[in-house]
């Protein structure tokens, strides 16, 4: 093989698409490389020295006069010559090339230089993809395509309204804005709106950054969402608190509707902020309502809109305990056939991500709608 490895290697690479032309000509889009490019390619391919260009043949063949100027065509013929060892590699070209001027000579030289280089290129073509030969196959396989601008990622916090309350390039720092964000709210109305304001988000963050977790391996995301069950809990804790000025457990009407598990449990603290703070533990009751579950029982699929359903509760609502379902507010009307789905599933968070619904916030407006309405009529 005349060719070194090197020199090989060159001439098989794929043509950068940046030096790629284009122009339209009788109604077709031409793709091509320009005289000057295909010149500097034969010198880093073949080196400055070990090839030249021969111009075998011209012709003038037909000139005149065009809107008051002088043109004319050509036709010209081209020889490659590398010098690859001990052998000489000789292509041949053909091109053609239209100038016009105002004089004769000036229309010449126009057409003359033309139809060399396009036979030049010609030439040169046959010796692989750098010379322009990948432009000749319709998908232009051989051409490398620009490379897409990496798109920065920005995470906006948004306020219960929507509006933009900051913006992040850090996925860690907009978590720990929207924990402190969380934690800052007052009343139950404000936490569900910023809530349902940023949870797109919260579920875009763990769809595209699956490995953005803490050390004990619990994704930013997920501790965001026990968060927000938290504080939500803590405003219920509150709601049956001020609807009577005796002691719960002296109340025989919140005695029945409200049990609180004797034993708390705890929200994952390892909530790593960049200045190395944490989540503080929160403890989480489990309420028992089972008037309000019959309420959820009466409303229609959240899938599918189909009656009758069952009152099915939000596994990951709050932090699993042995054999203890979740909270009673956290529960939402479904269809047998979507229920059975639901659990076939395994991953409860994964399915309602797929059927694009936030079941913790139907969940609230249920418990709203229900509970809160009891305790202040």
């Amino acid at each position: 093989m005349p060719f070194d490895q090197e020199q090989t290697k060159a001439l098989s690479a794929k043509l950068n698409s940046k030096y790629v032309k284009s122009r339209t000509k009788n109604g077709f889009e031409l793709s091509y490389i320009e005289g000057w490019h295909a010149i500097s390619e034969a010198n880093r391919v073949f080196g400055y020295d070990a090839w030249d260009r021969q111009t075998v043949m011209t012709k003038c063949v037909w000139e005149g006069i065009e809107s008051g100027k002088k043109v004319c065509s050509y036709i010209s013929r081209v020889r490659i010559r590398v010098r690859a060892g001990d052998t000489i590699v000789c292509r041949e070209g053909s091109g053609a090339g239209n100038g016009s001027g105002n004089t004769p000579g000036e229309a010449h030289e126009n057409a003359l230089k033309e139809s060399e280089t396009d036979a030049m290129k010609r030439a040169l073509m046959t010796f692989g993809n750098p010379f322009g030969l990948a432009l000749y196959d319709k998908d232009q396989i051989g051409v490398r395509q620009k490379r897409s601008p990496i798109r920065k990622v920005i995470w906006p916090l948004l306020d219960e309204k929507g509006s933009c309350l900051s913006k992040h390039d850090d996925p860690i720092e907009y978590c720990s804005a929207v924990r402190a964000l969380l934690e800052g709210i007052e009343n139950h109305e404000r936490l569900i709106s910023v809530w349902r304001r940023n949870q797109d988000t919260v579920v875009k963050l763990r769809q595209d950054l699956p490995d953005l977790k803490t050390e004990r391996g619990q994704h930013y995301g997920e501790i965001l969402s026990n968060l927000y069950t938290s504080r939500l809990q803590e405003f219920a804790k509150q709601k049956v608190a001020s609807s009577s000025d005796v002691d719960d457990t002296q109340n025989p009407e919140i005695a029945d509707k409200v049990q609180l598990n004797e034993n708390s449990e705890h929200v994952d603290p390892k909530f790593k902020n960049t200045n190395g703070s944490t989540i503080c533990q929160q403890t989480v009751h489990r309420i028992r309502d089972k008037d309000h579950l019959r309420f959820v029982a009466e409303h229609n699929c959240l899938v599918c809109d189909r009656f009758p359903t069952q009152a099915h509760h939000v596994k990951f609502a709050q932090p699993r305990a042995m054999s203890r379902k979740v909270s009673d507010e956290w529960t939402v009307p479904l269809c047998a056939f979507h229920h059975r789905e639901l659990h076939d599933r395994g991953n409860e968070e994964i399915w309602w991500e797929g059927v694009k619904i936030d079941p913790l916030s139907e969940a609230q407006k249920l418990w709203q709608q229900s509970h809160y309405t009891q305790k202040t009529g």
